[in-house]
């Protein structure tokens, strides 16, 4: 690039730098706008520096703007910001650490997770996770034990990502939290346990009176091809919700569970065509010529979607019969 390329970048951040000192609130807003526009590395240290305005709502742009930046200076200015009093800006700032990928980031969010706001902690938790840092294990691990449920919730979500089979246990007794919300998370995070390790979990979630909870466990049965839960998702198949139900359907269809074929053909006359599309697929994944009738009854239905599902299942099964 030219020397006047730069020359010229040099002069709009100079300019944009003495729009952030206008005594005018709506005028440093705007300048932090134009240098989140600009994409360029030496806005990242006016940004930090709105970081400090009096003004909550150029704090809260300069925060937003700063998920572009990625590294140590922007993450150790986020972190602090985590602690601003307006909640709106913190919120920004927490935002932001989600975006962050660098592992440099690690070190300001690690001295937050001890915090005594259990905001502040969760959205230490939260920005941790992308990260995958090998030194919030450990941490994550106590925070399990948070009294707070938010906290627990990204603690668990930290260690799905990291998937370090040491901390299979941990997960499996966070999936009997008394928070839904964490008892979700935890089974979806044991998504890289082996089929043995997970049945318990699963068995569990599915009798679970909260139907997230539920289709978490029959999600993650068919994302580990958990064949033993088989039975378990037969009985979800009806489910007081649907969703339930077509999550168990096509973990059926991943696991090619002949004897669910006949339970997923008795859910061709759902009303929920989302439904029936799921059993269909699931008969196609299954693949065994019991379905064909199931199949061919689904050829009629309603719904165009089901209907293709159908004849492309019903083409499959018939042609692997005929080598």
């Amino acid at each position: 690039m030219s020397e006047k390329f730069f020359d010229d970048v040099h002069a709009d951040l100079t300019k944009m730098a003495e729009r952030l000192a206008s005594a005018d609130a709506a005028e440093r807003r705007v300048a932090v706008l134009d240098l989140a526009e600009s994409a360029d590395q030496g806005a990242e240290p006016l940004l930090v520096g709105a970081l400090e305005d009096r003004d909550a709502g150029v704090r809260r742009e300069a925060a937003k703007a700063l998920a572009q930046f990625d590294g140590r200076p922007a993450a150790e200015a986020l972190a602090r910001t985590l602690l601003d009093d307006d909640a709106s800006v913190a919120d920004a700032a927490a935002c932001s650490l989600t975006e962050m990928k660098s592992p440099e980031a690690a070190k300001p969010l690690l001295a937050l997770v001890a915090h005594d706001r259990a905001g502040v902690r969760g959205a230490a938790w939260r920005g941790l996770r992308n990260l995958r840092v090998e030194a919030s294990l450990k941490p994550a691990l106590k925070a399990l034990a948070d009294p707070d449920a938010r906290v627990r919730r990204e603690a668990v979500g930290v260690l799905a990502y990291l998937k370090n089979v040491a901390t299979l246990t941990a997960l499996t007794g966070a999936a009997d939290d008394e928070n839904f919300e964490v008892r979700r998370a935890a089974i979806s995070a044991l998504a890289f346990a082996s089929s043995g390790q997970a049945l318990d979990p699963i068995a569990k979630g599915l009798s679970d009176v909260h139907w997230q909870v539920r289709e978490a466990a029959a999600i993650l049965a068919g994302k580990i091809k958990a064949a033993g839960a088989a039975p378990w998702l037969v009985g979800a198949l009806f489910d007081e919700a649907w969703q339930v139900s077509g999550k168990a359907a096509l973990a059926l269809g991943e696991i090619k569970a002949r004897e669910a074929i006949h339970a997923l053909g008795g859910l061709l006359s759902h009303p929920a065509s989302n439904l029936r599309k799921d059993a269909v697929t699931a008969l196609g994944e299954i693949g065994h010529a019991d379905a064909l009738p199931y199949l061919e009854q689904a050829t009629m239905d309603a719904d165009p979607d089901v209907r293709k599902i159908a004849s492309w299942s019903i083409h499959r099964i018939l042609s692997a019969r005929a080598k």
